[in-house]
C-alpha cells in the first residue's frame, strides 16, 4: 500500500511539474507586446504564455517585490534596473552568453546600469514629445514653446500625459538641467505646469491613444509609437522633435528573482534576440528595437515612419533617461503639481 501511494505521489509530482514547466509567466504594461509575437513563441516552443498586463511601469515594478514574484519575464524601463539589482529582485542571466546577443546593436550593449550585460537584454526605445493636428495648427511644431506657450488655436485643446516626464519637458523648456533635483529649478518647472494643467486635459498613458483620436484635441503629449499608430486613423497628426531636445526612454527584458520557469525564461530571452521577432513587436507598437538586421522584417509603414525616423542630428538633441532616484523625485513633484492645480490622477 505504501509503495502504491509513493508511486501515485510521484505521478502527481511529475504531472504538476510538467504542467508548470509548459508555461511562461510574463509581466508587462498595457498595449505593449505583440499578440502575434507571443503566439509565435508558443508555436515554436510549445510553451504557453500567461500574460499579466498592468497600467504602467510603476505597477510592473511593484509586482516584482519579494523573493518570489511568480513571474518569469518582466519588461521594465532602464532606470529601474539598478534598484532591482541592488534589491536582489532580478536574476543574473549572463545575457552576453545567450545565442543571438551579438545581434544587439553596439550602443545598446554594456550600458551604465548593466555594464557587463549580466542582467538584461534591450527591448525597445522611444521618445516623449507631442503630436499636433497640422490641419488646425499650420505653423512650426518642432519647439516646446508650442506646448508651454500655445497659440489660440491650441490653447485649451491639449492632452497632457499623466507621467513625471512632464516635469522634465518643463525643465528643458526652461533651459534647466533635465535631471535636476534642485528645489528652485523644480519650482520653476511647476510654475510652467500648473497653469497648463488647469486649462487642459490630463490623460493616463493607456488612454492616450483615445485622446490622439479625439478631434477636440489639437496637441497631445505622447510617446512616438502611440503617435505613429494614431496617425494611421488621423492623418493630419504630426509628431514633433523639439529643437530643445526630446526625452528618450529605453525598456529592457529581465528575469525576476526565483522565476517558476527559469528554463522557459531563458528560451524567451533568446527568442527576443532574433531580428524577425524584434521586428514583430516594432510593427505592432511603433517603437524602434535594438536588434541588428530587424529592419529587413519591418513593415514599410514602420520603417519609414516620421515618428520613428527622427530628423537627427540637425533638429534633435536626444536626452537619455534620468537615474531612478531623480525619476522618483520628479514623479513626486508632478503629483504635487496636480494636487495644487486641483487635478486628481488621470482616470485609468
Amino acid at each position: 500500500m505504501m509503495r502504491a501511494w509513493t508511486l501515485l505521489l510521484a505521478v502527481l509530482l511529475v504531472t504538476a511539474t510538467g504542467a508548470w514547466a509548459s508555461e511562461l509567466q510574463v509581466l508587462t504594461r498595457s498595449s505593449y507586446l505583440s499578440p502575434e509575437l507571443l503566439r509565435k513563441f508558443e508555436r515554436e516552443t510549445g510553451i504557453t504564455v500567461v500574460l499579466t498586463v498592468v497600467a504602467d511601469h510603476d505597477q510592473v515594478r511593484s509586482n516584482l517585490q519579494g523573493a518570489r514574484s511568480g513571474f518569469d519575464i518582466a519588461f521594465i524601463p532602464d532606470y529601474h534596473v539598478g534598484g532591482l539589482i541592488r534589491g536582489g529582485l532580478i536574476e543574473r542571466v549572463l545575457a552576453d552568453r545567450l545565442n543571438g546577443f551579438w545581434n544587439v546593436e553596439d550602443p545598446w550593449r554594456s550600458r551604465s546600469f548593466d555594464p557587463r550585460n549580466e542582467y538584461t537584454i534591450p527591448h525597445q526605445w522611444g521618445t516623449t514629445a507631442f503630436a499636433v493636428d497640422t490641419s488646425i495648427h499650420r505653423g512650426d511644431i518642432d519647439s516646446l514653446r508650442l506646448l508651454f506657450e500655445p497659440p489660440p488655436e491650441v490653447e485649451g485643446r491639449i492632452a497632457l500625459l499623466d507621467e513625471g516626464d512632464m516635469v522634465q519637458l518643463a525643465l528643458v523648456h526652461a533651459g534647466e538641467a533635465r535631471c535636476t533635483d534642485d528645489e528652485g529649478k523644480l519650482e520653476k518647472a511647476a510654475r510652467l505646469l500648473e497653469p497648463l494643467l488647469a486649462r487642459n486635459r490630463l490623460v493616463a498613458a493607456e488612454r492616450m491613444m483615445a485622446a490622439l483620436a479625439d478631434p477636440s484635441i489639437v496637441l497631445a503629449v505622447s510617446w512616438n509609437g502611440d503617435a505613429m499608430r494614431a496617425r494611421e486613423k488621423r492623418p493630419s497628426l504630426a509628431y514633433a522633435y523639439p529643437r530643445e531636445g526630446n526625452l528618450v526612454w529605453t525598456d529592457v527584458v529581465v528575469v525576476p528573482k526565483n522565476p517558476p520557469n527559469r528554463a522557459n525564461a531563458m528560451k524567451f530571452l533568446t527568442f527576443m534576440l532574433k531580428p524577425e521577432n524584434a521586428a514583430l513587436d516594432s510593427n505592432f507598437n511603433g517603437y524602434a528595437n535594438m536588434i541588428r538586421g530587424s529592419e529587413r522584417f519591418l513593415a514599410p509603414s514602420v520603417l519609414g515612419a516620421p515618428e520613428m525616423v527622427a530628423p537627427w542630428p540637425a533638429k534633435v538633441g536626444f536626452l537619455p533617461s534620468c537615474p531612478e532616484m531623480i525619476q522618483r523625485r520628479h514623479d513626486a513633484v508632478w503629483a504635487g503639481i496636480k494636487a495644487r492645480a486641483g487635478q486628481s490622477p488621470a482616470q485609468r
